[in-house]
């Protein structure tokens, strides 16, 4: 059975009734990486304990207080206050510790909780015992180590990874969905998403519904394409939620005077869904663009990559074909049509004569060979033309998802290929 994540800087509860027992390190023998993470553990549980923001904020990293919301004194002391609410002891006993990288170390912690809350999150007429098993990432800073992220991976859990079940059980919910979003089956989105959700949304009905797809569909049929999944053991406001990245994918095969459109334009926008387990199934209770967010680069090579991209746009902007030519492989420009300067320089500046204000924010990294980058990327513009190059009187703005996919030659990443997100 999955227990619900101890009371921490994550969760307001509510006003202080009980006093709460120092939280204590067992006293199984502890060197080296071990001692060190305890130490800063420790001291990150005894904040609370102790409703010390000072030591709050020496234990953990300014990242940590802004991932769990708890940046001012008045927020932790108010978090402090609820979490002694409920906890009546806590004994830690360290599993294991690791370096992880340069001035990095994980610890595995045992937890065992005497909680005036049961497992599932309910009052409890007396204490009940609930065991938990945190892993603590912790970073060396100012001379001292701090808690950066904290992990529950009790019942054996990998962090972020769904297990079997769970997977079937989002494979099920997932055909609800499309059926739901494609055809405005009501029976499919009550079977996929919480009320809480459809509130959101103002559909409030199955005919609020049924009319909101249909009005989509009139506009542009969408599909929804899943692109990743993961269980939210990071301690932070969406513990325990199962999160979905998807491309939501609009398909027009008609323009505006009817006329069919061969092959069909297809867009895609990213975008994240966060489920939660209700009446034993999980089903969407929130929705954001946080699919879309800005990606940091976490290396030289994918920054190499990302100045790549925005090179080789660049390039179109400024007609310069020699960083045209050192971003792309000769593949990608045979492709274009473009091969040498001869046939770029006019494209190019055609294109720059049609555009003006272009972004490029990369969404997604990643790397599945050492010699392969696959990076998304959000583009806009305001176009000064239309499909068919004709001047227009007011630009319009234009907003894409692109994927670009880069290889390593010669120790330099060049684009080999660029497709719409679909």
């Amino acid at each position: 059975m999955m227990t619900a994540s101890l009371p921490t800087a994550a969760t307001a509860l509510t006003p202080q009734r009980h006093a709460v027992a120092d939280p204590s390190p067992s006293p199984s023998p502890v060197g080296g990486n071990q001692a060190d993470a305890m130490t800063a553990v420790g001291r990150y549980e005894q904040a609370f304990a102790y409703q010390d923001c000072d030591l709050f904020v020496a234990a953990t990293t300014p990242a940590f207080r802004e991932n769990v919301a708890m940046t001012d004194c008045e927020t932790f002391l108010d978090r402090a206050r609820g979490r002694a609410a409920v906890i009546e002891s806590l004994e830690m006993t360290p599993v294991s510790a690791s370096g992880t990288g340069r001035g990095t170390l994980a610890a595995l912690v045992h937890l065992e909780v005497r909680s005036h809350l049961d497992e599932n999150g309910r009052p409890a007429e007396s204490p009940v015992s609930l065991d938990y098993d945190y892993r603590y990432h912790l970073v060396r800073a100012d001379g001292a180590w701090k808690v950066d992220v904290v992990h529950d991976v009790s019942g054996g859990r990998v962090e972020g990874q769904v297990s079997d079940v769970e997977q079937q059980a989002v494979d099920r919910m997932m055909v609800d969905w499309r059926t739901a979003y494609t055809t405005g089956d009501c029976a499919a989105v009550e079977a996929s998403t919480t009320a809480g959700y459809r509130d959101s949304m103002g559909w409030t009905d199955c005919a609020s519904f049924e009319q909101y797809i249909a009005d989509q569909n009139a506009y542009c049929p969408m599909d929804v394409h899943q692109e990743d999944i993961r269980y939210r053991t990071l301690i932070d406001p969406h513990v325990g939620e199962i999160i979905i990245d998807v491309v939501e994918v609009c398909t027009l095969d008609t323009d505006e005077s009817g006329a069919p459109i061969d092959p069909p334009y297809e867009a895609g926008a990213p975008y994240r869904y966060h489920l939660v387990e209700a009446d034993g199934a999980w089903r969407i209770a929130e929705g954001d663009n946080g699919a879309a967010a800005e990606d940091e680069p976490g290396n030289a090579n994918e920054r190499a990559a990302i100045e790549a991209i925005r090179g080789y746009n660049q390039a179109w902007l400024d007609a310069d074909c020699e960083t045209y030519l050192a971003t792309t492989t000769e593949a990608f420009r045979t492709a274009l049509n473009a091969g040498g300067c001869a046939a770029f320089g006019p494209a190019a500046r055609t294109y720059a004569e049609s555009v003006t204000n272009f972004a490029v924010t990369p969404t997604d990294i990643e790397r599945p060979s050492s010699k392969t980058m696959e990076i998304k990327t959000h583009e806009t513009y305001d176009s000064l033309a239309d499909v068919n190059g004709d001047p227009v009187d007011a630009p319009f703005l234009v907003d894409e998802y692109w994927v670009y996919t880069l290889v390593l030659s010669d120790g330099s990443w060049m684009i080999t290929d660029v497709v719409m997100l679909l």
